[in-house]
C-alpha cells in the first residue's frame, strides 16, 4: 500500500500529467457551462482517440473532464437559472435568487469552494475505505435499492418551500413521465402512441432544459430589466471571497453533504442528479430556518455543490472495484479502460493500485484547478446578471435549442423541449415544484425496475431486511419530524401564553 501511494505521488512530479489535467479542466468547464452540451459529450468524442494512449495520460484526461463539468454547470445555473449540467439543476433553487440580488459573485465563490471541498473529502473517504469497499457495495442489493430510491423520493417534500402535497404531486408526475417507453423487464410499450422516438422513454436533456431553461427565459423576457434586481451592485473579488469563507463557516453542511454524496456515488446507478437533491434536502431538514431555502440562501448553494463533485470519489471506487459505473458519465470512463485493455475489478485495487490512487487524486486536483479558474473570472461572469433580459433571453434560448438538437440531432428533442417548457410554465404559475418533478423523473425508472426485480426474486416480503427496515424507520422519521416539531412549538407557545 505504501509503495503504491509513493508511486501515485511520483506520477504528479511529471509535467505532462499536469498539462493533461489542465486541458481536461478547460474542456470540462466549457462543456459544463454551455447548457445541453455536457461533459459526457466531450467524453464520448474523446473515446475514439483513447486507443493507443497511455493509461497514465488518457485516464486523468477523462477524469478531469468528468469531475469539472459540474463546476461549469453551476455557473450557468447561478447566473441565468439554466443548469449547464443535469445535477446543477438543484443549484438553481438558491443560486439564481442570489444572482437576482446582485450576489452572483458570492454564490459562484461558494459553489466553487464547496465543490473543491467535496471532491477532497470524498477522495479521502475512498482512499481510507478501500478495504471496506467490497462488503459495503455488495450489501446493497436489488431489495435495498428499492427503499434507497424510495427514501430519495420522500425527500421531494423537503425540496418544496410551500405545500408538501404539491411537492409530492410534482414528484409523482415526474415518476409517471418516467413510465413512458418500454418496460425494462417485459419490453411492453407504454404511452408511446406508436412513436419509435418514445420507445426508449423521454430523453433527459430536453426535459431538463425544458423544465428549467425555457420558463426562466420566458419570464426574464416578459418582465424586462436584468437578472439582478435594481439597486444590486457587483463587489468584485470581495464578494467572491465572501462566498469562499461561507463554505468554511458552514463546514457541517459540507461534511454531511460529502458523506451523502460519497454513499450515493458508491451505490451503482443512482446517479449524480440524486446526490445533489439528497444533500439539499438534508441541509434543509436540519436547518433552523428551512423556510428560507429557495429564496437565495448560501447554504442552499453549498449543500448541492458539495455533492456534485463529492459523488465522484464514491462513483470511481465502484467503477474501478466492481466494473459497474457509479453514474452514467462514469460509463465513458469504464469504456475507456476497456479500450485501453484495463480490466476493472479487484486487480484495480491490487495490481493497479498505484493507477487507481492517481485517479482519485486527479479528481481532487482537477476540482481545485477548476475552482481557481472560476474564482478568478467570477467577477466578470457575475456581470452577465446585469445584461438586459431582452438581450440575454433570446441568446440563451438559441444556445438551449442548439444544445438540445446537438444532443442526438433529432427534431423530436426540440418538440419535447417546447412541450416541457409550456407545461413547466403552467406548473410554475400554480406553485408546483419543478425540481421535485425532475427528481421524480430521474428516480422513477430506477424505482420501477428494482421493485419488480425484488418482487420477482424475493417475493412480496422482500422488504424484510435489516437495511430496508432501517430505511423505512428513517422515512417514517422524516414524515413525523414536521408534525412533532410543530406540536412542540405549539405546546411551548401555549405555556408562554
Amino acid at each position: 500500500m505504501l509503495e503504491a501511494i509513493g508511486n501515485a505521488l511520483l506520477n504528479f512530479s511529471h509535467l505532462q500529467l499536469w498539462v493533461v489535467m489542465a486541458i481536461g479542466v478547460v474542456i470540462g468547464l466549457v462543456f459544463g457551462i454551455i447548457p445541453g452540451i455536457q461533459g459526457s459529450t466531450a467524453l464520448a468524442l474523446l473515446l475514439p482517440f483513447v486507443f493507443g494512449m497511455k493509461p497514465e495520460i488518457a485516464m486523468p484526461l477523462m477524469l478531469a473532464i468528468l469531475a469539472t463539468q459540474f463546476q461549469g454547470g453551476a455557473i450557468s445555473a447561478i447566473l441565468i437559472n439554466v443548469p449547464g449540467t443535469v445535477p446543477s439543476a438543484c443549484v438553481c433553487l438558491d443560486g439564481f435568487p442570489m444572482a437576482q440580488r446582485g450576489e452572483a459573485g458570492r454564490a459562484i465563490g461558494a459553489a466553487e469552494a464547496a465543490s473543491a471541498a467535496g471532491g477532497l473529502l470524498t477522495v479521502i473517504f475512498s482512499l481510507v475505505l478501500i478495504p471496506l469497499a467490497y462488503p459495503m457495495v455488495m450489501a446493497i442489493g436489488t431489495r435495498e435499492m428499492v427503499f434507497v430510491i424510495l427514501a430519495g423520493i420522500v425527500f421531494i417534500a423537503g425540496l418544496v418551500s410551500g405545500s408538501i402535497v404539491k411537492g409530492l404531486l410534482s414528484g409523482a408526475l415526474g415518476m409517471m413521465l418516467a413510465l413512458v417507453g418500454s418496460q425494462a423487464l417485459t419490453g411492453v410499450e407504454r404511452f408511446t402512441f406508436g412513436s419509435l422516438y418514445l420507445y426508449e422513454g423521454i430523453p433527459l436533456i430536453p426535459l431538463a432544459l425544458g423544465l428549467f431553461a425555457v420558463p426562466e427565459m420566458v419570464y426574464l423576457a416578459a418582465r424586462g430589466g436584468t437578472i439582478a434586481q435594481k439597486g444590486a451592485v457587483i463587489q468584485g473579488m470581495k464578494d467572491v471571497w465572501q462566498g469562499v469563507l461561507d463554505v468554511g463557516r458552514h463546514w457541517g453542511i459540507v461534511l454531511r453533504s460529502s458523506i451523502i454524496a460519497w454513499v450515493v456515488g458508491v451505490i451503482p446507478g443512482v446517479g449524480g442528479e440524486t446526490s445533489t437533491f439528497f444533500a439539499y434536502a438534508q441541509a434543509k431538514k436540519s436547518s433552523k430556518h428551512p423556510e428560507k431555502y429557495g429564496t437565495g440562501i448560501i447554504e442552499g448553494v453549498i449543500a448541492p455543490e458539495t455533492a456534485t463533485n463529492g459523488k465522484e470519489g464514491g462513483a470511481l471506487l465502484t467503477t474501478l472495484a466492481l466494473g459497474i459505473p457509479g453514474d452514467s458519465p462514469d460509463a465513458f470512463v469504464l469504456a475507456g479502460m476497456i479500450i485501453m485493455g484495463i480490466v476493472p475489478g479487484p486487480e484495480m485495487l491490487t495490481r493497479h493500485l498505484d493507477l487507481s490512487l492517481t485517479l482519485f487524486w486527479v479528481i481532487f486536483i482537477s476540482g481545485v484547478l477548476a475552482s481557481a479558474i472560476c474564482l478568478v473570472i467570477a467577477p466578470q461572469l457575475a456581470r452577465l446578471s446585469f445584461v438586459p433580459g431582452r438581450v440575454l433571453a433570446p441568446l440563451i434560448l438559441v444556445v438551449v435549442f442548439v444544445g438540445t438538437f446537438s444532443y442526438m440531432q433529432r427534431v423530436e428533442d426540440i418538440i419535447v423541449l417546447v412541450i416541457t417548457g409550456a407545461v413547466a410554465l403552467i406548473l410554475r404559475k400554480y406553485d408546483y415544484s419543478l425540481p421535485a418533478l425532475f427528481l421524480g423523473f430521474v428516480l422513477g425508472g430506477y424505482f420501477e425496475n428494482y421493485f419488480f426485480l425484488a418482487l420477482k426474486t424475493s417475493g412480496p416480503l422482500f422488504f424484510l431486511t435489516p437495511i430496508n427496515l432501517t430505511i423505512i424507520l428513517g422515512i417514517a422519521a422524516v414524515f413525523a419530524y414536521g408534525p412533532i416539531k410543530n406540536a412542540i412549538k405549539r405546546r411551548i407557545g401555549a405555556k408562554r401564553a
